[in-house]
């Protein structure tokens, strides 16, 4: 359970990446100095994680439903979880390594602008596209105590941001934009391994240590 606490963390840190130092690396690259406008640079992510909430919802359930058609009927929680491969694999990490080489090494005009807002959409996308079927993983695996795990999961999730975000400018101020942005990049195929290994070894995970999970009968 801890493992996957600490993936959605390190998936995440991605979005804080981008958007925490944004004045310092979007906002300068293309001379916005109105914060209004600097504010208003965080939208292609928001409106990534709208789109990408309600993309992965539907995609988590058919998931579920065709491998549960798959293997005879037999449910496997683990199998909503497929659903994040896009996200945790290619949309968040790869949109920041883009960003980065873009807002670094790319020349400052309206076309590469508006490809570095793509990735900065992309990005928003892949990390709902992660924590959608993941929330409901656990309510999956801990129906009787829903409540508590999606809890536990917030704050892990946090507590790994939080620990995380006062490294960002000081390493792009020693690393520059596209060394720090591939290290987060790097951060989140970590966590997403973690998510793998949920995904290959969950059944093994939940038999190891009971804490009431629920089962093929209450599904």
């Amino acid at each position: 359970m801890c493992c996957w606490f600490l993936s959605e963390g390190l998936v995440v840190i991605t979005d804080y990446v981008l958007l925490t130092p944004i004045a310092y690396t979007l906002a300068a690259k293309y001379n916005i100095t109105n914060e209004a406008l600097i504010g208003a640079l965080c939208i292609p992510v928001g409106m990534g994680n709208i789109i990408g909430s309600n993309f992965a919802g539907r995609l988590s359930d058919r998931m579920l439903i065709s491998w549960r058609k798959y293997r005879g009927g037999v449910w496997v929680p683990e199998d909503r979880l497929r659903a994040t491969i896009s996200g945790g694999l290619i949309f968040a990490p790869c949109s920041i390594i883009a960003s980065g080489i873009i807002t670094q090494y790319m020349e400052s005009n309206t076309v590469n602008m508006i490809i570095n807002f793509v990735c900065l959409f992309f990005n928003g996308i892949g990390v709902s596209v992660l924590f959608n079927p993941s929330n409901a993983y656990l309510v999956d695996i801990l129906h009787s105590r829903s409540a508590e795990v999606t809890a536990a999961n917030m704050a892990c999730r946090n507590l790994v941001v939080a620990l995380s975000v006062g490294f960002i400018i000081p390493s792009l101020n020693t690393f520059g934009i596209a060394a720090t942005f591939t290290i987060a990049a790097v951060i989140a195929w970590i966590g997403f391994g973690f998510t793998v290994a949920v995904i290959r070894y969950g059944d093994r995970m939940r038999a190891f240590v009971d804490l009431g999970f629920s089962t093929l009968e209450d599904n």
